[in-house]
């Protein structure tokens, strides 16, 4: 009679282990925050990833973090395909008062995409002191995850319904952005509790697109190659799943829209981080929308400009430029026509 195969359960102290860590360019060390040694992070939106790949139907991964300043970021990796594509979910302090950020930000191609996965989908508040330690758990299974903070291991604080890198497999690891420790990371095999995934409406929005190949905004390619592409759940085209972000890098993107007569209507939309919008030929605007604390944070909101639009009947072209200068956060747009 054979025996039972027991569920994988790993621990790493990250302290006394830390040879196991593929530290890449993170600069992260071994440090000291309010008497415990933990693995230490210093620069901005850097990874630490655990040398061996893992393929589970369900795992739990939970480690404790401490953010020792107002500002900073620390969070956990699963699913990483490469050291530019993985799942990352993260605590920060939020407003300083006691209310701290659960935050679902994918890495996709070497960004973060935080300004493009907004909202409650994406975040959530929990409450958190700047400078304690606190256990960070995230349940995952093939599609999904739910986050917990502390004890309580029963009520999740964000519940991610569909992760956008699809099924989860990869290196697991450790994430941070500003000062931030974290220790003792387990992963621990579980029962899976598939979920279904929640669908979003996405009416009302253009949601199929033509984009170009990247170019630097000065210099517009002499011919243009074109690839389809669809939006995501929440209606927003997420240019950093096509392509990497560099700064000044472009593309334009461009849709159609037909109509039995002529209509007026208010187009709303949303972008990050440059923008350049034409309706059948005429620029209808132009502007810049990015990380600018306090006043900007350059999340893409699909209700966050608008403009009256006189459409024609028959062919209307929908043309747009998008141009990278952050070279992270993300990078994309959202556009409802109004009609």
């Amino acid at each position: 009679m054979s025996e039972a195969v027991k569920p994988l359960k790993r621990f790493w102290s990250l302290v006394e282990d830390a040879p196991v860590l593929d530290l890449k360019d993170s600069n992260a060390s071994i440090g000291e925050w309010r008497g415990v040694k933990a693995l230490k992070f210093v620069k901005a939106g850097t990874a630490a990833f655990i040398n061996e790949p893992f393929h589970l139907q369900a795992f739990r991964l939970q480690a404790y973090v401490a953010i020792p300043e107002p500002v900073g970021f620390i969070g956990l990796i699963f699913g990483a395909r490469d050291d530019s594509n993985y799942e990352l979910i993260y605590l920060s302090p939020g407003d300083s008062s006691d209310n701290g950020e659960i935050q679902y930000d994918p890495v996709m191609n070497g960004s973060t995409t935080w300004q493009i996965y907004n909202g409650p989908r994406y975040l959530a508040y929990t409450p958190y002191q700047v400078g304690e330690w606190v256990k960070l758990t995230i349940d995952v299974g093939q599609q999904s995850a739910k986050v917990y903070i502390g004890e309580d291991t029963e009520t999740p604080r964000l519940t991610i319904s569909k992760l956008q890198h699809g099924e989860v497999y990869g290196k697991i690891g450790v994430w941070g952005y500003l000062p931030g420790y974290v220790r003792d990371l387990t992963i621990e095999e579980i029962s899976s509790d598939s979920q279904p995934i929640e669908t979003v409406s996405k009416k009302g929005y253009i949601n199929e697109w033509r984009v170009s190949e990247p170019y630097h905004s000065n210099s517009q390619p002499e011919e243009w190659k074109w690839m389809e592409a669809v939006t995501e759940e929440n209606g927003t085209l997420n240019i950093n799943q096509l392509y990497s972000s560099e700064k000044d890098k472009a593309v334009q993107i461009k849709s159609f829209l037909t109509l039995p007569e002529e209509t007026y209507s208010i187009i709303s939309f949303g972008y990050s981080d440059e923008l350049r919008l034409w309706i059948n030929g005429e620029e209808v605007y132009h502007g810049v929308w990015m990380w600018d604390p306090p006043q900007n944070d350059g999340r893409i909101l699909p209700n966050h400009h608008m403009v009256p639009v006189v459409w024609k009947a028959g062919l209307n072209t929908i043309r747009a430029e998008l141009i990278s200068k952050e070279t992270v956060f993300g990078w994309g747009g959202a556009l409802k026509p109004g009609i």
